[in-house]
């Protein structure tokens, strides 16, 4: 067997393996009681802020690439896709957001320029106060600013503004987030 082969089925074998562990956690972690998952969660995460709150069902691929502030609410079946094997891409979530049920973030993709599809990565950073509406979708190297908002359903493909409101897919600009009160920023 060449190296090369050899190398492709050991790389197949150690992402079979971590796959296997990573769903034997998250299989114990549906059945815990949410004290139990903040605190497994704070070992397993690059870094848990206190008060954040994981529902059930949320998804972490590479949880050690993952930071989430504190305040910050992750609802049901949200799913992060850190990079492992292109760069040194995070994920990184501010203070005091809200995720609704079903947002992806991703940090990985692949090149569509070649026929391997080789992994790229980008770190993505949520600022804080930020709202991701239901079923949002953000994509690799994005920032999205402080107290923005995206609406249900968007794939955001280019930086979000701070205090602004976007929408649609791709995502675009629909007018400046009004406060009324401005006193929690």
């Amino acid at each position: 067997m060449s190296p090369a082969k050899s190398n492709v089925r050991l790389k197949g074998f150690l992402f079979g393996a971590y796959a296997f562990a990573e769903n034997l956690v998250r299989l114990i972690l549906e059945l815990a009681p949410q004290p139990l998952r903040y605190w497994v969660f704070k070992a397993l995460l690059a870094r848990l802020g206190s008060g954040s709150v994981i529902d059930y069902q949320t998804y972490f691929r590479y949880p050690w690439k993952i930071s989430v502030g504190k305040g910050v609410w992750i609802n049901r079946g949200c799913e992060f896709y850190g990079s492992m094997l292109a760069g040194n891409a995070h994920i990184t979530i501010g203070d005091h957001c809200a995720l609704a049920p079903r947002v992806r973030v991703l940090s990985a993709t692949h090149d569509y320029h070649r026929l391997d599809l080789p992994d790229l990565a980008a770190s993505v950073t949520i600022g804080h106060h930020v709202w991701i509406g239901a079923g949002a979708t953000i994509l690799p190297g994005v920032n999205i600013g402080d107290g923005a908002v995206v609406a249900a359903g968007s794939v955001v493909t280019r930086d979000v503004a701070s205090f602004t409101i976007v929408a649609g897919n791709p995502a675009r600009f629909i007018k400046d987030r009004d406060l009324v009160n401005d006193r929690a920023i």
